[in-house]
């Protein structure tokens, strides 16, 4: 199964949550598939120390996260830095922090944490303010290249869904956002997309040819931030 067939199931089991409750499980079981076991994702935060301090989305327990506040990792997290960067796609692993003198500590404490590497990625969100998600795993060292694009998309997908839940301090900037840069015509071909219809069949239908139809269809993933014409239409029909 290739990682973005996964990514297609998760953003579907995503935009089906019906609860913030049915929402977090459903971005952990997504994280999960990617082989993450952990997750923090926060939304439209004042500054980078909210973002672990105050997650919008969490598989982390309030005891975890008084932990990380009352020993004041908050001031020595480089990735906190790191999160406040638009467009940032980041894979690491312990090791990457123990070769400088300044973030070895923080190494230290996440190898004993038991971490083995992680990824942290920028997501959208209002502007002037940080929205991203570290996800975590406990059991592997993960390396493919496409995990960090995948955990963004689940992330996005998951903060649109928590918008139309009505969960506290989304609002509506993220996925969104994105389907209001569609041009009329990129909205039109994504409900006859989301109707079964082929680029070809929407070419004959919108009296257009499929190479412009193919055209628009790229235009409209790269917009929404996705990998395919599947998780385009899912998050269409979650609106």
């Amino acid at each position: 199964m290739s990682i973005f067939h996964t990514v297609d199931c998760a953003v579907a089991s995503i935009c089906g949550a019906q609860n913030k409750s049915q929402l977090v499980s459903a971005l952990g079981e997504g994280m999960a598939a990617l082989g993450f076991q952990s997750f923090n994702l926060s939304c439209n935060k004042a500054d980078v120390r909210e973002f672990m301090t105050s997650p919008t989305l969490t598989s982390w327990t309030s005891e975890d996260l008084d932990a990380y506040h009352n020993e004041h990792w908050s001031a020595r997290d480089p990735l906190l830095e790191l999160s406040g960067q638009p467009g940032l796609r980041k894979l690491w692993t312990p090791d990457d922090w123990a070769r400088n003198a300044d973030t070895r500590a923080y190494a230290e404490y996440i190898d004993f944490s038991g971490i083995r590497s992680g990824v942290t990625a920028s997501v959208r969100g209002a502007t002037d303010t940080v929205s991203a998600i570290t996800a975590l795993s406990f059991s592997d060292v993960i390396a493919d290249p496409d995990v960090p694009h995948a955990v963004a998309i689940l992330a996005q997908t998951a903060l649109t869904r928590a918008a139309v839940l009505g969960v506290p301090s989304v609002g509506l900037p993220a996925m969104s956002q994105s389907l209001k840069e569609l041009s009329g015509k990129q909205i039109e071909i994504l409900k006859w997309a989301s109707q079964g219809k082929s680029n070809r069949d929407i070419a004959t239908i919108m009296g257009s040819s499929k190479r412009t139809i193919d055209y628009h269809m790229s235009e409209i993933l790269r917009k929404l931030d996705v990998a395919s014409r599947a998780q385009a239409i899912i998050i269409f029909s979650g609106q």
